[in-house]
């Protein structure tokens, strides 16, 4: 028994550092083995990374909003620049090299490579520009109507976001048999979608306990949708998902998520 144990154990914790080296910034410089176990694995934790980075940003806005010297514009501002940071812009990258691709308006073929060109375009610059704009505006607002609430949207829209990242992975078919979503979806087991469940049954209890079981639903609603969306116009207008989709997804995610959050803030507070 335990010669089956250790490898399990190690492969969890080396997909848990893929995980973080593909999903943030964090400054880890070890190499570890990419094998079909530790792949498999790194797909497994996306939602608990999620978790980490929200928990990180979410700690200090329940502080920060507690401080009557620091105006919420302040708090805003240093709260949406911490949660990019943690993060360096990874998925940005994703999201200006779609919007390059889709608005070419050229074949799947010449979209796909576009993806592929390190260069930036004008519609991936004023579309990165509009998607944080909103971003941080719709966090402002929700600070400035709800600050003792709005923890829990710093929390659960990274959580919510990586978790249909890694559904997108798992169920959406491939734009090309190259590049990181293709290896990584070479390994991916369906028990994905059973460890994503058990994640979602033991946030949405501590939702509950925390008496907001009401903003955990309706942003998990929400965030069905978006997902179903992003799935469908990924294929229709790519042929499938790449690395830079699965970016893309998951910072269009969050900034709707927060228009979700604003709104269901707005309608309880009045």
């Amino acid at each position: 028994m335990k010669t089956n144990a250790q490898p399990v154990r190690f492969s969890s914790l080396y997909g848990l550092g893929l995980a973080l080296q593909f999903l943030t910034a964090f400054p880890i410089r070890t190499a570890f083995p990419w094998t079909k176990e530790t792949s498999k694995w790194s797909v497994y934790w996306y939602p608990v990374v999620g978790l980490l980075l929200g928990g990180l940003t979410a700690v200090q806005a329940h502080f920060l909003s507690q401080q009557s010297f620091i105006s919420p514009l302040m708090v805003s501002f240093y709260l949406f620049s911490f949660s990019v940071a943690l993060t360096g812009g990874l998925h940005l990258d994703g999201w200006m090299d779609c919007s390059d691709a889709y608005f070419s308006y050229g074949s799947k073929e010449k979209r796909l490579e576009i993806m592929k060109d390190p260069r930036t375009g004008a519609f991936g610059v004023v579309s990165v520009l509009f998607l944080l704009s909103w971003r941080f505006l719709l966090i402002y607002e929700s600070l400035r109507i709800a600050p003792e609430e709005s923890w829990l949207l710093f929390l659960l829209i990274p959580f919510l976001a990586r978790t249909s990242m890694g559904c997108l992975l798992i169920s959406a078919p491939l734009a090309k048999e190259e590049g990181m979503a293709f290896a990584m979806k070479q390994n991916i087991s369906k028990m994905s979608f059973g460890m994503y469940a058990l994640y979602f049954l033991c946030v949405g209890v501590g939702s509950w306990l925390a008496g907001m079981l009401f903003l955990f639903t309706g942003l998990t609603i929400l965030g069905a949708l978006f997902f179903l969306v992003s799935k469908r116009f990924a294929t229709i207008e790519f042929g499938g998902i790449t690395g830079d989709a699965l970016g893309a997804s998951s910072e269009g995610m969050e900034t709707v998520l927060w228009l979700g959050g604003w709104l269901l803030l707005s309608f309880v507070t009045g």
